[in-house]
């Protein structure tokens, strides 16, 4: 049994467990040529509706303001990854889509990212995993993401 000097701090050993993952993740999209907020950004117009996303409604999913988008969605259309066409809705508005590369690159890199987090997760066995999902489960409905700063309250969690 460990006393309070000897137990090992949860929220550092989660942070670590947080950062492995993230380099993990990092490291496994070098050979596909982007980085992670690149393929956050592929993952979320992958979820959208097939006539894509404005730049605001992404920006909300990301978290981030909008005007920070920009950048990121220019190195993914650069890249052939996203395409911007008018909103048939709105000539004023353009909507950011995939483009076929960018949804085959998608699929492989969520491949990529199951292969990586498997070969994390396989340590545990079947009753250890399932006991940390579930424990992940109450720990993400009880706590919500609290919105960012900029960002309108509500936007979805992608």
């Amino acid at each position: 049994m460990h006393n309070d000097q000897s137990a090992p701090d949860l929220a550092d050993l989660f942070m670590q467990a947080s950062r492995t993952i993230r380099s993990r993740w990092r490291d496994s999209l070098l050979p596909a040529g982007v980085t992670p907020h690149q393929s956050r950004v592929l993952s979320i117009l992958g979820r959208a509706e097939e006539a894509g996303l404005r730049n605001s409604h992404l920006a909300e999913r990301l978290h981030i303001a909008a005007r920070s988008t920009t950048e990121v969605v220019d190195q993914l259309e650069e890249k052939q990854l996203v395409v911007r066409t008018p909103d048939p809705v709105d000539r004023r508005a353009t909507l950011i889509g995939l483009s076929e590369k960018g949804r085959a690159l998608l699929s492989e890199l969520s491949v990529m990212r199951k292969a990586g987090m498997d070969s994390y997760f396989d340590k545990l066995n079947e009753q250890d995993h399932d006991e940390l999902v579930r424990l992940l489960q109450i720990l993400n409905k009880e706590n919500p993401m609290p919105p960012r700063p900029g960002c309108k309250p509500g936007a979805n969690n992608a």
